[in-house]
């Protein structure tokens, strides 16, 4: 499991693996836009995924290295 919070640049790369607009990101997470561009930008004003946000990211991206999400049938 991760336990430690991602940067910027991880979270960009995540939601494109993902093919997710930064819209459809924050409407998925229950924020605004603005919200969570902060999180993608560098800077005072970054604010970062929690922890389980970001597993949970990287499960809809298809990148996590422990867990894998499958449909139901």
């Amino acid at each position: 499991m991760i336990t430690e919070k991602p940067t910027p640049e991880q979270i960009t790369e995540a939601r494109t693996a993902a093919n997710l607009s930064k819209q459809e990101a924050a409407d998925i997470f229950g924020m605004a836009l603005r919200t969570w561009q902060q999180k993608e930008e560098t800077g005072k004003g970054n604010r970062s995924l929690s922890v389980g946000e970001w597993n949970y990211l990287l499960l809809l991206a298809g990148k996590h290295p422990d867990y894998s999400l499958v449909a139901k049938k």
